[in-house]
């Protein structure tokens, strides 16, 4: 608790992505600390709600979700052309056109959470380079944070480096 207390107060208020942190005691146990404990009492799990078998329904709900497919193609091709010529798949990403802001503790906050991460460098403002244990790991943090907010106005523009 101790330990605790004295990272609560020590981070309060730290500016991060331009705003500051609010923390705060967790409410009720985590699962994982309750079942170290022996308390742990397993939730009933949602269940999804049943959508009527209407066969226009899911014949334009088909319809939808192929035309949304297509245009999410479309956009990343057009995002992959903007690019120019792409890198082949690599361990190393570069982050380009980041706000002056965001530097390299940031970056290796949002990247640590992926499996493989190694470190980031940033060889001058508004570049990076995000370095993994191998192509397959780099691949995973590509896909999930190409895109990500940085600020409101700014997202993450990440693409493979050379290796």
């Amino acid at each position: 608790v101790q330990a605790a207390t004295a990272a609560l107060q020590q981070e309060q208020g730290f500016p991060f992505f331009g705003k500051d942190l609010k923390l705060a005691y967790a409410k009720n146990k985590s699962d994982r600390i309750a079942k170290r404990d022996g308390t742990y009492v397993p939730k009933a799990k949602r269940r999804k709600q049943q959508q009527p078998n209407d066969t226009d329904g899911a014949q334009t709900q088909q319809e939808s979700d192929a035309q949304q497919q297509q245009q999410q193609q479309q956009q990343q091709q057009q995002q992959s052309e903007e690019d120019g010529m792409q890198e082949p798949p690599s361990h190393i990403l570069f982050a380009k056109d980041l706000p002056p802001e965001c530097n390299q503790m940031m970056l290796g906050v949002i990247f640590r959470q992926y499996a493989g991460f190694k470190e980031v460098r940033t060889p001058r403002p508004g570049l990076a380079f995000v370095e993994f244990d191998d192509e397959p790991h780099a691949t995973v943090a590509l896909e999930r944070l190409n895109g990500f907010k940085l600020t409101p106005t700014e997202t993450l523009k990440l693409t493979y480096g050379k290796a």
